[in-house]
């Protein structure tokens, strides 16, 4: 096991968390960030998985639980994918932001919005120094998806 096989492992795991897919979850962070816009609060939503905590309080939602929890049950695998040692993790935290007041609609595809969605993840590791990992994508969805979520499963 090497401390920088770490650094995958925790970018493909926010990379993952972040992005609309359903591989690991039939919920999606997307729309913690939707939840919050329609009912006018900051975009942004912190989970931490060591405590099992999602903030503001706003963003916790029997969704929002099984997205955290999913994504828990799904660690010990991916960890152990990279050669990882799990119980050396002292510290995994994703904030995901995103402002939807900023999302475009591309030319001649009115029906379509485009946003970027961005995470920062603050993680340690095994007695090291807590080390951030920054991410951002730009996504494309139908436009009504922003006022009654994404499907989910």
């Amino acid at each position: 096991m090497k401390y920088k096989n770490y650094k995958s492992a925790i970018h493909n795991f926010t990379h993952s968390f972040m992005s609309i897919d359903y591989m690991k979850s039939g919920r999606l962070a997307v729309n913690v960030l939707i939840d919050l816009y329609k009912i006018g609060k900051e975009n942004r939503a912190n989970f931490d998985f060591i405590n099992r905590e999602i903030k503001p309080k706003e963003a916790e939602s029997k969704a929002s639980r099984q997205l955290l929890n999913d994504y828990l049950n799904w660690l010990p695998e991916h960890f152990k994918n990279h050669d990882c040692d799990l119980t050396k993790l002292e510290k995994l935290d994703i904030t995901i932001w995103t402002d939807f007041s900023k999302a475009i609609s591309p030319l001649g595809m009115h029906n379509k919005k485009g946003y970027n969605i961005y995470a920062l993840t603050k993680w340690k590791a095994d007695e090291g120094d807590e080390q951030t990992v920054e991410i951002s994508q730009f996504e494309f969805i139908e436009a009504h998806y922003l006022n009654i979520r994404l499907p989910e499963f």
